[in-house]
């Protein structure tokens, strides 16, 4: 008996040859190697075969799967040389094989193969007046097998230009429209819009903070050539029309008294004054301007937060090179841009967002450099403090979705601002990790932490810093090998007290930007366990480290040490994760009470991160 991979198969006697019967075997964790980049392909295997003299013996049926992951082949042959290598075994009666092949990026790929001995005829089905069984779904049971089917198939920053509003208005909330006399204070309802990578989520709250209602809409996912990660933007404003309309279901639209916007950081386009767009948005991740960041480089100060090639602002030097911006009248941000379609006023954004433009967040302005650089500061749109009035809603918007007249858009932020407002961390050494697409870090600071060589920077919120960094590793890279119900089925098989020392690096792709910023880092993702909860936990431990590295860095870099971390994200709600990061962190971790960036956002719109983050400092206002 082979106690080691090999494609040896053994077999025994049949001991019901007289009759036909069907054997059905599921091989959830089979694995192979991709022949075109050596990464490793997971698939299940649904084996169904009736046999004849002799039936395939389990524990050598099982090395030789095994013995398939060091073996590169396309999913087809592989499927085929299976079922021939089974069928030269067994001599079988009848035999199929599904494999359903799990291919990174989402997506599924099934191949089926069947064989028949000469002469062979399945029985009749049972008669209608027989009970039939009915399999579950992706199950291969009985009747399945009883009759074996074939396969189916702004302002000008040309000077120094601050922001708009006093220093203690920085997170202060607009004005209601009514007066607390006018109406019992918790009938005010407040909007947040969280605009992320695959969809738009909206969330209400009343004045108090309390959540009242949330939905969301799916966008299609941004297109990808290499480094190249665009967008159509329309698909936002579909997405927050879908999702919008959907939570006006469950409020009274009429109490309604403000709005604010999130949008991922980074991603930018240029439209004309009237706000249509000259280009696709640029993503967060679009990764092309990597000779525009290195100018950059050369012009910015260590306290910058537009280094590297997915700031805003080597998009638009990378689309002024092009001559993109000259039909172009603003730069903006996805938030800001939505903020546009909202008010009919274009050329407005935030601080947070614009960090990324080039805005000083301390000296609250544009800096001169920006104009030595070259940048276009023509599209420069004008800075606003989140939380503050940018305008009142477009009257055909109020009107389509039966919203006042009066509701107020006021300026936005960031969705990992958004998140990390929705967690509750408020005190320096608590920090919220965002376990989404990617993995964000922010923790609160006294002070400003900039190290544009590590990919770190800092948003200001208020009196506090939120200091951080965004790595690539995330949720995208676990997609790319197992989809959300495997997740969920490996997860109690994981073990958070003991470690793998598999020490993965799990990237998506080529190209990192915190805690190391090497546009050309690679994954790591190897040695490959022999099964895949093995290889599950490895690839959550790497990202874990990858998070503990980053909140390391911060401490070295003059942030302070880390006392707490709340989890936001879809990683969030896997207990055996947050055991294995608590391990790792040293500190307690804990889920958020409420992760969504739009709660976040809808917090800012109702003024209660204001109290949280108030500041008592006062500077000159300009612009």
């Amino acid at each position: 008996m082979p106690t080691k991979p090999s494609k040896t198969l053994q077999t025994f006697d049949n001991p019901h040859p007289q009759r036909d019967y069907i054997i059905a075997i599921e091989i959830p964790e089979f694995t192979c190697l991709c022949p075109k980049t050596g990464q490793p392909d997971f698939a299940t295997l649904y084996l169904q075969y009736v046999p004849d003299r002799t039936c395939i013996e389990l524990k050598s049926l099982k090395l030789y799967f095994w013995s398939y992951r060091e073996q590169g082949a396309f999913h087809e042959d592989v499927t085929n040389a299976i079922l021939d290598d089974l069928v030269a075994a067994t001599q079988p009666r009848y035999m199929r094989l599904r494999a359903k092949f799990h291919v990174r990026g989402g997506l599924y790929t099934t191949v089926f193969a069947e064989h028949r001995a000469p002469g062979w005829t399945p029985p009749p089905p049972p008669p209608d007046y027989l009970p039939h069984w009915s399999p579950s779904p992706g199950s291969m049971g009985p009747s399945e097998a009883a009759a074996p089917a074939a396969a189916a198939p702004g302002a000008q920053p040309a000077g120094p230009q601050h922001v708009r509003g006093t220093a203690d208005s920085q997170t202060a909330a607009p004005a209601p429209a009514h007066s607390e006399a006018d109406e019992p204070v918790d009938h005010a309802v407040f909007i947040g819009v969280d605009l992320g990578t695959t969809g738009c989520r909206t969330a209400a709250v009343n004045r108090k903070g309390d959540l009242l209602a949330h939905a969301e809409a799916i966008t299609p996912a941004p297109l990808r050539n290499q480094d190249q990660v665009t967008q159509d933007p329309t698909q936002w404003w579909r997405a927050l029309n879908t999702s919008l309309s959907a939570l006006l279901t469950k409020i009274d639209a009429g109490r309604v008294r403000a709005i604010a916007v999130d949008g991922t950081s980074g991603t930018l386009l240029l439209c004309d004054e009237t706000g249509r767009p000259i280009t696709p948005a640029l993503m967060y991740n679009d990764g092309r301007a990597l000779a525009q960041a290195e100018l950059i480089a050369e012009h910015a100060g260590p306290h910058c937060g537009a280094q590297g090639p997915s700031s805003s602002l080597a998009k638009l030097l990378w689309l002024q090179e092009k001559h993109m911006d000259t039909k172009a009248r603003y730069a903006l941000h996805q938030a800001d841009w939505i903020v546009g379609r909202l008010t009919g006023l274009w050329g407005y954004s935030d601080y947070n967002n614009c960090l990324k433009l080039g805005f000083d967040p301390q000296a609250l302005q544009w800096p001169q450099w920006l104009v030595q650089l070259g940048a276009n500061t023509r599209l420069m749109p004008t800075v606003y403090a989140p939380g503050q009035e940018i305008g009142r809603i477009r009257r055909k918007v109020a009107e389509s979705f039966g919203l006042p007249a009066d509701t107020q858009v006021v300026a936005g932020t960031t969705d990992g601002v958004a998140a990390f407002m929705a967690a509750g961390a408020h005190s320096p050494g608590q920090a919220v990790t965002s376990l989404g697409t990617t993995l964000g870090l922010k923790l609160v600071s006294n002070t400003p932490v900039f190290s544009p060589q590590h990919g770190v920077y800092s948003h200001r919120l208020g009196r506090l810093w939120l200091a951080g960094g965004n790595s690539n590793a995330g949720g995208a890279t676990l997609l790319q090998y197992f989809d959300t119900a495997q997740m969920r089925e490996l997860t109690p098989q994981l073990d958070p007290e003991n470690f793998t020392r598999l020490d993965y690096y799990p990237l998506p792709q080529i190209g990192e930007r915190f805690p190391v910023n090497d546009p050309k880092m690679a994954p790591r993702l190897e040695p490959l366990p022999a099964d895949s909860v093995t290889f599950f936990q490895g690839m959550l431990e790497g990202i874990a480290h990858i998070e503990a590295k980053g909140y390391q860095l911060l401490a070295q870099l003059g942030a302070p040490a880390l006392t707490q971390v709340l989890t936001t994200g879809g990683g969030s709600v896997n207990p055996a994760w947050l055991r294995i990061r608590e391990r790792i962190l040293g500190v307690e971790t804990k889920t958020a009470r409420v992760g969504m960036a739009a709660y976040g956002t809808a917090l800012l719109a109702a003024g209660v991160v204001a109290k949280a983050f108030a500041t008592h400092e006062r500077t000159g206002t300009g612009g």
